[in-house]
């Protein structure tokens, strides 16, 4: 064997396991990825079974709508806003602290989707419909805090996350699949009595 022979073989050889470590590389990339996304979406999903949130986002979707109607409470909130003394009452703290808490939780969330931390299409199949929820519990404490802040920014990444999750059609986000059955949930037969009543 010539030793161009043995050096055309080594050549091959080498530009192989040089193309197989490449493959193996990219392989690894896209695990490492998917591992990165599970963990941020545990993230997210402990973040929203946290207590604090579970009860914060709880009095948002309950009260805090008509809490924004109450001329007492937008007294207290644009006083707080103004930098002045507020009349204090322990409903309007705790609803300005719950809207806080939800408001930012959803920021943060929006960020991560922003810059592809997590996945928006998972993200969106998974969590569209509360987010979508949520500003429209809040649209109003987001308005009043940036008009009397000035600032135009402040919730900017949870506007762009109820923003992509209403623009987003469900039915594009996770389309069930075609080989899969349907399933038809039934409603309990002592649900279906209380709601024929």
């Amino acid at each position: 064997m010539s030793l161009e022979l043995v050096n055309a073989i080594a050549s091959v050889f080498t530009a192989v396991v040089i193309g197989a470590t490449a493959v193996a590389a990219i392989i690894q990339l896209r695990h490492l990825r998917m591992n990165n996304q599970i963990t941020a979406l545990l993230a997210v999903q402990a973040e929203f079974d946290a207590k604090d949130f579970r009860e914060a986002e709880r009095l948002v979707r309950k009260e805090f709508p008509a809490i924004l109607e109450d001329e007492g409470f937008c007294a207290y909130f644009i006083a707080v806003l103004k930098d002045e003394e507020p009349v204090e009452s322990s409903r309007y703290v705790g609803a300005r602290y719950a809207a806080r808490i939800v408001a930012n939780t959803y920021e943060n969330l929006g960020v991560l989707a922003k810059r592809g931390i997590v996945d928006r299409n998972i993200l969106l199949d998974v969590y569209a419909y509360i987010i979508t929820s949520a500003w429209d519990d809040l649209e109003g404490f987001v308005a009043l805090v940036r008009l009397l802040t000035g600032e135009q920014t402040l919730y900017i990444n949870f506007e762009y996350l109820a923003s992509i999750a209403r623009d987003e059609p469900t039915s594009k986000l996770s389309p069930y699949p075609r080989q899969a059955k349907r399933l038809t949930p039934h409603i309990p037969k002592a649900a279906a009595k209380l709601l024929n009543a």
